[in-house]
Formats: structure tokens, sequence, C-alpha cells
């Protein structure tokens, strides 16, 4: 168990003097989503299976929309559901009043908005959104956004599909579910069968094929979309043979089913629940039932704690470990659009403290600091892969640069974590003949507050997706506008026809194994690029397992990782140190806010 979990620490002292450039960041986006302009007017009305509901009519630039907010989907999880599946909401009588968003599931992370809102957090929590195109249309094509928070974290209120559905005239639906041990606990019964956030998602799929068309949209033509934590959602239904009815394409940012550490076995799931359990007095020797009674007493704000859950290969939900199940071709043969940022890893490595990441920071990393950082938690490189990552990642044309080191750390872990995934998904579905269409996004946003170097990490690209950067607000520039735009076209052609091109952009050509061509998504101008990652990748799915094996080193992790200094410990399964959502990373700057605010009275 302890080679799937590391401590991370946050010295909040230490945070506080870098985190200036990243509220002023967030504050733009901030009001941004506060001054669009999007006026509320007259009730719209839907009449679905589920029942008859009344939502908002909103004017965005200009075009009418319709958002249903809060829309039940399912039983409330609480009492004895509490753990268990979700169940199936029948329909109602009267009207509903679906005006406002939903809860947040109860989580302890603090949230940021793209466009959406901070809501209150409760159990009571399984709801979704829908915007609706007005005039209301006929077959219109589905978007459903699972939202990212490493399984921990998230709340679907931080989004808004209006802009994306104003301009593409999409219906866009973002969905709640349980995360963290809510949401992921597991005793191998089906009291606590584990993946209930994933059933939850596919509870709200099946809602979403029911109801639909009563929206207008057509459930044949439903893409799921998500980042990080949803994106690795999104790669579980497609492995999934529960899910295979309920989507048609999928979008996966920064994230994927085949990140390492997203899925854990049995066994270390119910090694987290006995400590877990033990952690809040409950009884670990007493059966699962003494257990369960214990936890569903308990006050849910009293799982708020740093203990991260994951989803576990279940023999039901998950048959099997993700990485066989995909060589395999056990996959939904659905069309895919996959891709990673340029620079991931750094927001990451700026919350661990490393030199040269911070914000604003211009500092470098030496030689000393690099193998520290390729230690850091989750995972400890022994002395052979360091030296092999050192000469893979070297720019032996300027051997001597004074950022080899930093270049080598962000490039070394982004590909590990991210890109290779991507890549090795991307690769198994153009071989069983999907198709499949990759980017790579690497736009420096105006209001960015990172060091000169850095292009786009982790998250960037969700403000693009969701129109954030067309609003009349100040931090953004033409370029910013103009790629959000194109994004969305592109997002949005995909879910309409399973293939992004469109007139007014450069043309997308799919991704092959033999040529692995993929757009590069930058402010400049979009262009195809071909190759992408296919030495990197190279070298950490065929070389290291190679070297690993040659010195009968059989895994990664040394006997003791590097740990953070810490005054709050944080414990995240592997890849989670690595890739949980802005979202939920962000609430380390909550405080900032407004510090900032009442310093720069944006």
């Amino acid at each position: 168990m302890n080679s799937i979990l590391v401590t991370l620490t946050l010295k909040m002292g230490h945070i506080s003097k870098r985190c200036a450039g990243m509220a002023v960041y967030i504050l733009v986006a901030l009001c941004a989503a506060m001054f669009s302009p999007v006026t509320v007017q007259a009730a719209a009305e839907v009449t679905a299976p589920t029942g008859r509901l009344v939502g908002l009519e909103q004017d965005v630039f200009g075009t009418t929309v319709h958002a249903f907010l809060g829309i039940p989907f399912a039983h409330p999880p609480v009492g004895e559901r509490r753990f268990r599946r979700a169940e199936r909401l029948p329909p109602w009588d009267g009207v509903y009043n679906a005006t406002t968003y939903p809860s947040t599931c109860t989580q302890q992370s603090r949230l940021t908005p793209v466009g959406g809102e901070i809501t209150p957090k409760s159990e009571d929590c399984l709801y979704l959104n829908v915007w609706q195109p007005n005039p209301v249309p006929t077959g219109a094509a589905v978007m459903v956004y699972i939202h990212g928070g490493g399984f921990n974290g998230g709340s679907s209120a931080l989004y808004t599909g209006k802009f994306l559905t104003a301009t593409e005239g999409v219906i866009v639906v973002t969905v709640n579910y349980r995360v963290g041990p809510l949401g992921f606990l597991y005793t191998g019964t089906d009291d606590a069968p584990g993946n209930m956030g994933l059933t939850d998602q596919l509870l709200a799929l099946q809602w979403v094929q029911d109801n639909i068309p009563s929206f207008g949209g057509d459930s044949s033509k439903v893409t799921i979309f998500g980042q990080s934590a949803g994106a690795s959602s999104v790669g579980l239904h497609l492995l999934s043979p529960e899910s295979r009815n309920v989507f048609s394409r999928a979008i996966l940012q920064s994230g994927g089913a085949l990140l390492p550490g997203i899925v854990e076995t049995m066994s270390d799931a119910t090694d987290k629940t006995t400590a877990f359990s033990g952690s809040l007095g409950c009884p670990t020797e007493q059966g699962t039932a003494a257990l369960l009674t214990c936890l569903r007493s308990q006050d849910a704000q009293q799982f708020a704690t740093f203990t991260m859950f994951n989803p576990v290969t279940d023999n039901n939900f998950i048959p099997e470990n993700p990485s066989d199940l995909s060589d395999d071709g056990m996959f939904k043969r659905a069309d895919i659009l996959i891709g990673a940022n340029a620079n991931e890893i750094v927001f990451f490595f700026a919350l661990f403290g490393i030199p040269g990441f911070s914000f604003g920071s211009g500092a470098n990393v030496d030689r000393e600091q690099f193998l520290q950082a390729m230690n850091t938690p989750p995972l400890g490189f022994n002395e052979l892969v360091l030296e092999a990552v050192e000469f893979q990642y070297t720019d032996w044309l300027h051997p001597d640069a004074d950022a080899r080191y930093r270049n080598i750390l962000d490039a070394a872990r982004g590909d590990y974590s991210f890109v290779c995934p991507a890549v090795t998904t991307a690769r198994a579905h153009a071989r069983f003949g999907t198709n499949v269409y990759m980017y790579e996004f690497a736009h420096r946003v105006t209001a960015s507050p990172w060091p000169e170097w850095v292009v786009a990490t982790h998250g960037d690209e969700v403000q693009f997706v969701f129109g954030i950067p067309t609003i009349p607000a100040v931090g953004y520039s033409t370029e910013d506008t103009e790629l959000s735009s194109t994004v969305m076209r592109y997002w949005a052609n995909f879910a309409k026809t399973g293939n992004p091109n469109n007139d007014d952009d450069a043309v997308w050509t799919p991704f092959t194994e033999t040529d692995r061509a993929y757009m590069f998504l930058e402010g400049s101008g979009p262009r195809m690029m071909t190759g992408f990652k296919t030495t990197e990748c190279a070298f950490w799915d065929v070389y290291v397992p190679s070297l690993l094996n040659k010195t009968d080193a059989q895994d990664l992790v040394t006997s003791e990782p590097v740990q953070c200094q810490t005054t709050a410990d944080v414990v995240l399964p592997a890849v989670w140190g690595q890739s949980l959502t802005l979202a939920l990373l962000l609430n380390v700057f909550k405080d900032f806010i407004s510090f900032v605010t009442s310093i720069f009275l944006l």
C-alpha cells in the first residue's frame, strides 16, 4: 500500500510568497465570469420523461440560450444509500424549478469557478445541468462534461456551457458525481462496491439517453468529454462494458485510463478503506457490516480528509487492469479526440516548491535539485533510470545551458505522467480502427502567472474549451479570444460529426500509428505536425522497462522517495500527485483572492 501513497506537503507560508501572480490570474477568470454579457430573462420550460422543468432564459452575446440547472438524476445518496451505487430517480409530479446550480458533492477541497459558481457542499449532490440552444433544435449534438478533481474534488457548478451552446449550437451537460471516500470507498460488497463516482456518471449518462431528446438533442450523438480526472473517467467509460451504449464519442483532455496509478487493485483499495475507517474510530476487525454502520453514522464532513480515493479494478465496472484491456482492444469502438498541454507538470512542481517552477520565477535547477525533484512523490527513480533520463532529455546542442535540468524535469515528468499515456491510448484506438484526433495545447494565455518559459500547464486549456476568453474582460488578448473560438469549433464539430474539421480552421488530419499526426494548438495559428513524442514515448514505454528488467529492478519506485517537508499532509495516489485538476489544487489560493482584490480593486 505504501508504494501507491505519497505524502505531499504544502508550506503555506512559503507558498504565500509566490501567490500574487496566480491570484491575479484567478481574479481575471472571476471577473470574466462576473462581467460576462449574460442577462436572465423569462423562464424556459421543457417536459421530459423525468418530468416538467422550468429553467432560465439567458442572453449570451445577443444569442438566447436556455439553462436548466440542478436537475436531479438519482435518489440522494444519504443514510443507508451512502457508499452504495446510486439509484435511478422516478419521474416527479408538478414542475421542477431548475434555475440554480446544485450543491457540490461533499469534499475537502476549495474550488475556483470556470465561468460557473461555487456552491455549498452536501451529500445530496447528484444533479446535472443542461444548456439548450434557442430556438430549440432538433437532433442537436450533445456534449456531456465530466469535471476533474483527482476523484476527490470538483463540481459541475464550476463550469458554464452557455458560451459553447450559444456559439456552436450544441447541447452542453455538466454532471456531479460523488468524490473521495463517498464516491470510491471499497469493501468488495454491494454496500460499498467502489467506483460509485463512476457509476454516478453512468447513471447521469443514462438520464441523458432517456431525456435529452426532449431538449432537442440526439441521443445517438452524445460526446463525453473531461479534463484530468474527468478525462480519466472518460477513458474508463471507454473501457467499461457497462458504459458501452450511453455515448458515441469521447474527448480526453490531459488524462485517461492509462495514467500511472489511476486505478488501484482491490487489495490496495481494501487496505485504504481499513486505514481510513480506523482513523475515524470505526471497528476494522468486526466485519464489513459493523464498519459501514459506523461510517454511515458519521457526519460526512468528518470525511474531509487528505486520504485520496481512486477507482478500483472491481471485476465489474473495471473488469481488468486498464492497460491489459487497452492492449487487447477491449474498449468501445468510438471516435476519440485526445491530447495534453505543453508543460503539464509545471503546476505540480510549483506546489512542491521546486526552484524554477514557481510563479514568476526565473530560477534554474542544478543537477542535485533535478535528482531530488525526480524523486519527489509519488515516484522515486533508481539511479540507473535517472542517468538514462538525464541523457535522453538533455539538449545536446546546448548541453551546458543554464536551464538544462529545469527543462529535463519539465519534459521528462510531463511525458511520463501525461503525454505518453495519451499517445499509448491513441495508438491503441488507431490500431483497432477507430478515428483518433490528437492535439498538443501550446498557447500561453496573456494573464499567465507562470515563468516566461512556461507555455501551457495542466488545466490551462479548460477556459478555452468553455469560451471564457471570448468574454470582453480584462486580461485576454485577441489571440486568446481567437484560439478559444477555434477550440470550441473543433470540439463541437467533433461532437457533431466525429470529425473536428470545419471551413474556418486548419485541417486536422487523423492520428495513425505510422505518422502520429497531431494538431499543435497555439495562438499564432493551429497547425498540423507529425511524430508526436515518438522518441520520448519509446524511451518510457520500451527502453526504461527493458533497462529495469536487465538490472532486476522490477519497478520504478525506490524504497525511500524524497519527501517534501510540510505543515499539512496531503496523501495522494500515484498519478494524482501530478494530475489533480486545476480547480482542486487552486484551493490553496483561496485566501489570497480577497487579499489581492483589496489591493487591485479589479
